[in-house]
């Protein structure tokens, strides 16, 4: 015997939406983009950051900065991505990446002095002595008296920095700035860019 309930439940008509008026959940789009970025570098551009640098430099001062910050946002910009890390890789042993404030001049001026403490241009080195017999390259004059660039680079640690997405923005601090810093210029230097995750 049928209930009261199922017998009206025949006269009440099932309505259907149209298709097109059906909102459909689409999944974030999941991104890994690379990008080679390619840097010639000179062997000191601190007087042209402040010309009041000049009294304080020294003729064999390799110290080049290349501010990246802005370039990478306009990269994270133009593949679109919501949220995720972008990670930068320098492919060289006499250079590195650095994070601080890099849009201050005078501290750039006294991170060189450091590096001349800790590391000097004129110290005897065994990698430019005749000792050396690995990684030697002919037609490169730079790589047989380069040992303080190389110790210089090593005392940043790593190759590599990674940095946060969110919002499609850059996570960086109010004074920070991503550079490519070199201690062995002129050269012509290259940096991968990996960025990975969603899509806007």
């Amino acid at each position: 015997m049928r209930t009261l309930e199922n017998k009206f439940s025949d006269l009440i008509p099932t309505i259907k939406p149209p298709v097109d008026s059906i909102e459909m959940e689409t999944t974030p789009q999941w991104v890994c983009h690379y990008q080679t970025i390619v840097v010639h570098t000179e062997q000191q551009n601190l007087t042209a950051l402040d010309h009041r640098l000049a009294d304080f430099l020294i003729p064999s001062d390799c110290f080049y900065l290349h501010d990246l910050t802005k370039n990478l946002q306009d990269y994270v910009d133009g593949i679109n991505i919501q949220d995720g890390t972008l990670t930068l890789q320098i492919l060289h042993t006499s250079a590195t990446l650095i994070v601080n404030e890099l849009d201050e001049p005078m501290l750039l001026m006294d991170i060189l002095r450091k590096l001349r403490q800790l590391a000097p241009k004129e110290e005897q080195y065994l990698h430019n002595s005749p000792l050396r017999i690995a990684n030697r390259c002919e037609a490169d004059t730079h790589c047989d008296r380069n040992g303080d660039a190389h110790v210089k680079s090593a005392l940043f640690g790593s190759p590599s920095v990674t940095l946060i997405i969110k919002d499609g923005q850059l996570l960086v601090g109010e004074w920070q700035k991503i550079a490519l810093l070199e201690f062995d210029g002129p050269r012509r230097r290259e940096v991968i860019a990996q960025v990975m995750g969603l899509a806007k």
